[in-house]
């Protein structure tokens, strides 16, 4: 009840996402509204036990996810780029993005440009790629994506994790 670690002292993470200040800015906020609502609450000095345990219990996920899709996002840029399969994957996710903008946002979007928890944005991620295999499977090109299916997949799959508009929680 007397140190609570935030920023890179409590999640040093690699920098292959570019979060680390962003995710420790993120703590900042989360604690100032922990210290908000628990404060005083009619006590002579603010219950700092109970404000350290809501605030790890809010940011222990999202740092997680964020720790983990860095790395992620490394072995990605290692490997992946030069894979066509994956280089067809990406080309029929930015057709996905174009053409279902407020239904479909990549996850690197979701990470990078917008406010949607990091816990949250690796969810879609992985119902993204998901999403990616199945409409990529036995083709070559994105021409020959079947969009209704993709529209279906995106509907089905993606909408429930990120709500009905997913694309209004990012800043374009």
């Amino acid at each position: 009840d007397k140190a609570l670690l935030l920023g890179d002292a409590a999640h040093a993470i690699v920098p292959f996402y570019g979060q680390g200040m962003n995710c420790g800015f993120e703590d900042c906020t989360v604690l100032g509204d922990c210290i908000e609502r628990l404060g005083r609450k009619g006590r002579a000095a603010p219950d700092w036990g109970r404000i350290f345990s809501d605030f790890t219990r809010l940011r222990k996920p999202n740092a997680d996810a964020i720790s983990e899709m860095a790395v992620e996002n490394f072995i990605e840029m290692r490997d992946k780029v030069a894979d066509p399969r994956f280089l067809l994957e990406k080309q029929v996710e930015k057709e996905l993005e174009a053409r279902f903008p407020q239904a479909y946002v990549p996850r690197y979007s979701l990470v990078t440009f917008s406010r949607l928890p990091y816990a949250l944005a690796q969810r879609a991620g992985a119902v993204e790629s998901r999403i990616l295999a199945e409409l990529c499977r036995g083709i070559e090109s994105p021409e020959q994506v079947d969009y209704g299916l993709a529209r279906e997949l995106i509907e089905r799959e993606l909408s429930p994790v990120l709500g009905s508009r997913p694309g209004s929680a990012v800043r374009r």
